[in-house]
């Protein structure tokens, strides 16, 4: 009697061999590298947990960590030795942060767990963090945090006043001058009334930036599915759903905001702003996953279809947030099923 081999096993491993072998060092280099240029590049800082998310799950935990820690003490030491990159020390503190959540991004799938579940726990554990991280530094300050914030925005401000670009602006004209000037002339108001919203905007920020980064991941499994035994996939991530009940708080916080001016006037203004705010995230991950599922149902696939994604998240939030809503009611998955 002949043994047959167990050819599966053997092809399987060989396959990672090969995968793992074509991801070069210079490549761990380069993923490190544009996250840490997306730190630097404004509002594309939100895409910069993504190069990192997938180099821990392609490369490791150790090999990451390290490149990223040598990245982010290089640029301090620079930032530290030559005036002119004093910038670098906040594109490192900001690297920091992003390496955490690339980290916490691609626990989700070295854990096993199911991305939503993941993805909704890192984003409160995170908030906690940040909440916990305020009330100590306010408790050790000598002096109220929104203080400290308020008198480095006036030195800022001042400072800006006096330059040679500063004047050209103004003397260009424009709408963004006036904005500008605007501005300049009354920081703090600006920053006071920033501070009624810092709740709502906190929480759709850190929660934007999970699900950004988790959805990029679930889109590109292909690139590390063969490292990991992980059986989900973009297909379940997207089926986030805002439980029924949430709708209430919808019609509280538009109740609040709409008519502020019989039910507390300003303060009720901003605390159904901050409902809107907050729960417009939720509804725009639902709509988003309809909307991906849309785009699934009408066979649009590759460039095309990234291309639209991309456009709907930054030019469409608002009609996906509003379809995620209304889905609490119409179900428009239904209609995407073949007769």
């Amino acid at each position: 009697m002949v043994l047959e081999k167990n050819t599966y096993s053997g092809s399987t491993q060989n396959s990672q061999k090969r995968v793992i072998g074509q991801l070069s060092f210079i490549k761990l280099i380069l993923l490190c590298l544009v996250s840490f240029v997306l730190c630097a590049v404004g509002p594309l800082v939100i895409f910069s947990p993504i190069p990192l998310a997938m180099a821990f799950l392609m490369y490791g935990f150790v090999q990451t960590f390290s490149v990223a820690l040598v990245a982010i003490f290089a640029s301090m030491a620079l930032a530290l030795t030559v005036p002119a990159m004093a910038e670098l020390s906040i594109y490192s503190v900001i690297m920091v942060i992003v390496t955490i959540v690339g980290f916490m991004v691609s626990t989700i799938v070295v854990r096993g767990e199911h991305p939503v579940k993941g993805f909704i726990l890192r984003g409160l554990v995170s908030l906690s963090v940040i909440g916990l991280l305020v009330f100590a530094a306010n408790v050790i300050s000598p002096e109220p945090l929104t203080a400290s914030f308020e008198k480095q925005i006036v030195e800022y401000t001042n400072g800006v006043k006096s330059t040679e670009n500063y004047q050209a602006v103004l003397k260009n004209g424009g709408d963004e001058a006036r904005q500008i000037e605007q501005f300049m002339s009354n920081p703090l108001e600006l920053i006071r009334q920033f501070y009624n919203w810092i709740f709502s905007l906190v929480f759709v920020f850190v929660f934007f930036v999970l699900w950004l980064s988790t959805f990029t991941v679930m889109r590109n499994k292909s690139l590390w599915h063969r490292m990991h035994n992980y059986k989900y996939g973009l297909s379940d991530f997207v089926k986030f759903k805002v439980p029924d009940f949430v709708v209430y708080f919808v019609i509280i916080g538009f109740g609040l905001f709409v008519g502020s001016d019989f039910l507390g006037g300003e303060t009720a203004e901003i605390i159904g702003g901050n409902i809107l705010l907050g729960l417009g995230v939720l509804y725009f991950f639902q709509g988003m996953g309809i909307y991906v599922d849309l785009l699934r149902y009408l066979r649009i696939f590759g460039l095309l279809r990234n291309l639209l994604t991309i456009m709907t998240i930054f030019y469409g939030y608002q009609f996906v947030a509003i379809a995620g809503l209304f889905d609490t009611w119409v179900n428009f998955r239904k209609y995407f099923k073949k007769k």
